[in-house]
């Protein structure tokens, strides 16, 4: 006999983990938009330029994203029997793989820009105005990857505020700083890309230490420990989080390498399709911060409920997310059609790239949803279980396999504009979901691993 949850009690449950979540990558997206704004006011060119040195900045963060959400996995099962001793040590592991990761990619982006950013563009002025952007802004991974252990695993238990509010104070002080920055207000000089990384340097700063600070002074925070505590984890206990978490770090890793590649081959049409698409997916990610916040908040309740062997409960709240998922969608997407060509005129392009940016939203739009039920599936649903590996497979195979080659055949032998390149690609979502949905309904996706 399944075990049901009740419709309302599961509500209260997503908006009380998942709103946050949404809310901080919804300020997060509204500010990058922002940002995008006045670093467009400098030009196609400087917007071109932030893009593609944040192709690095993106790869860096969805590896860490991978890290703590494999780990997340343990954290939430962890918390659904209030195991605060193991979370401890399962933050202790987060703190050094995520310094160790940050700390080399630092290191490649200061040492060399120029070769990563040619990777994309042959475009002198666009390479000379990235090379500046990137070697200040790598060193404020570190800060945000230290940062990003506790919001990960905040979220896992429940404690989902306070990570919204400090990452809000965070992203507006960015926001003034390039306000001021960029276009040389209030007696500054005009700093251009220069100033949009010295404020993005100055914003991470701030928001580690806040959070930091905040922790420290809370005696009763489950996240607080010292570094005995942190580091006291065993090699047996290091070994077993890493056997599930380094399938999601290489699924994440290859996932978002996959979107540079996509980037590379865009590349070849020109600083504008680069722009268009920039404002495209800066526009499509307001929608998908709710989408995201969602996705995360079934993760944390399917994983709590695994961990405290209601498997009942897990398998129906599965079920239910899938179809809230995809109502929620159809509206997003309703709206993303209707605001995103009066949001693309705002950026100062000629009307050919507003066009194409407007061309390319109608076709992110079409595909949203069932490129959002992907992310329920796997990020939601089947990591949550420990499925990670097939994850990793189906990911890895659906990207390399279909989305890249179908990413080059259409810029290179079909020669599509933009919009319709991305559409093409587009298409691996639709093999993937067939794939992934046949795997959810086997439950062979469930594992108690604690």
């Amino acid at each position: 006999m399944e075990q049901k949850i009740g419709s309302t009690s599961l509500l209260r449950k997503i908006l009380k983990i998942g709103l946050p979540i949404a809310m901080q990558n919804f300020v997060l997206t509204s500010l990058n938009l922002v940002d995008n704004i006045m670093i467009g006011s400098r030009g196609e060119v400087a917007l071109a330029a932030v893009s593609l040195s944040n192709r690095l900045y993106f790869f860096f963060i969805i590896t860490i994203f991978g890290v703590l959400s494999g780990m997340g996995i343990f954290t939430s099962q962890y918390w659904g029997v209030k195991d605060k001793e193991n979370i401890i040590k399962i933050i202790g592991m987060g703190f050094l793989v995520c310094f160790s990761i940050a700390a080399v990619f630092a290191i490649i982006a200061f040492t060399f820009p120029s070769q990563i950013l040619s990777l994309f563009s042959s475009d002198l002025e666009l390479l000379a105005k990235g090379t500046t952007y990137l070697k200040i802004v790598c060193f404020s991974y570190i800060p945000l990857a230290l940062s990003y252990v506790y919001i990960y695993n905040s979220r896992s238990i429940h404690r989902t505020k306070l990570p919204m509010v400090v990452s809000i104070i965070a992203l507006s002080i960015n926001t003034l700083l390039n306000y001021i920055l960029i276009n040389g207000k209030l007696g500054f000089p005009v700093l251009g890309v220069k100033g949009a990384a010295i404020a993005t340097l100055i914003a991470r700063c701030i928001e580690m230490i806040i959070l930091f600070t905040i922790i420290y002074r809370s005696k009763n925070h489950p996240l607080r420990g010292t570094l005995n505590q942190y580091f006291s984890f065993s090699s047996t206990l290091f070994k077993k989080v890493m056997k599930k978490a380094i399938p999601v770090i290489l699924n994440e890793a290859s996932w978002s390498l996959g979107m540079a590649i996509y980037f590379i081959a865009y590349g070849a049409l020109g600083v504008a399709a680069i722009a268009s698409i920039q404002v495209a997916l800066t526009i499509s990610d307001l929608f998908w911060a709710f989408l995201i916040g969602f996705g995360n908040a079934i993760s944390v309740i399917v994983g709590n409920h695994l961990g405290a062997r209601e498997i009942d409960k897990a398998k129906h709240i599965a079920k239910v997310a899938m179809l809230y998922n995809f109502i929620g969608t159809l509206i997003l997407s309703g709206i993303y059609l209707l605001t995103g060509r009066f949001v693309a005129s705002i950026f100062n392009f000629d009307q050919k790239t507003i066009q194409d940016s407007i061309n390319t939203i109608i076709v992110s739009a079409s595909f949203m949803c069932v490129r959002s039920m992907n992310f329920l599936l796997i990020v939601g649903i089947l990591r949550s279980g420990g499925d990670t590996k097939f994850c990793l497979v189906i990911d890895f195979l659906s990207i390399y396999l279909i989305g890249v080659p179908l990413a080059f055949f259409s810029v290179h032998v079909l020669k599509l504009p933009v919009h319709l390149c991305l559409a093409v690609v587009y298409t691996e979502e639709i093999v993937k979901f067939i794939i992934v949905y046949i795997r959810y309904k086997s439950d062979k996706w469930i594992n108690v691993l604690i």
